[in-house]
């Protein structure tokens, strides 16, 4: 995503492979089934009609399908700070950008249940000011270090809050 010849970036990042954890065991787990199966089967003396060599070769590549949408998932979204704006853009083909101003924020909440406290990741949540519930919904989620995030956010704030301070002459 470009910025705007007077913006900086302050942060920028995908969501982090912990986040997703649950889901990687949940197909992975799916994707070793056919080896488990032909284990069983191989165990009593039941046949295929492949050989062992090839069920973890559909095994592997089954591995890879799941590791491969994973990776890809989450390069599709990418979330962004700067100094004037809070971006999200999702989607490879086709895309969904969400963008406001940063001088819009109300309020920033950060989630993180207890697993995700100890993967060390959260989601972001920005309030922002005068938009339809479904429109002001700027969530970054699966960040790592997420209070470090806000941290930086909150700096920047207290920095458009100093300039609106000092535009209206000091009230």
């Amino acid at each position: 995503m470009e910025t705007l010849d007077d913006e900086v970036l302050i942060w920028q990042g995908h969501p982090s492979w912990r986040a997703n954890v649950l889901w990687l065991l949940r197909w992975g787990a799916l994707a070793l089934v056919p080896l488990i199966f032909v284990a069983i089967l191989d165990s009593n003396d039941i046949g295929t009609g492949l050989a062992i060599w090839q069920w973890v070769l559909v095994t592997i590549v089954l591995l890879g399908i799941v590791l491969v949408i994973d990776v890809v998932r989450r390069l599709a979204t990418l979330y962004q700070v700067t100094t004037r704006r809070i971006r999200i853009r999702r989607g490879i083909l086709s895309r969904h950008s969400q963008s406001t101003s940063i001088a819009r924020l109300q309020g920033i909440d950060v989630d993180q249940s207890l697993f995700a406290r100890l993967l060390g990741i959260g989601s972001v949540d920005f309030d922002t000011a005068g938009t339809e519930e479904r429109a002001g919904d700027f969530r970054f989620v699966g960040v790592t270090e997420p209070h470090e995030l806000v941290r930086q956010v909150e700096a920047r704030l207290a920095d458009v809050q100093e300039a609106r301070i000092a535009s209206q002459g000091g009230l």
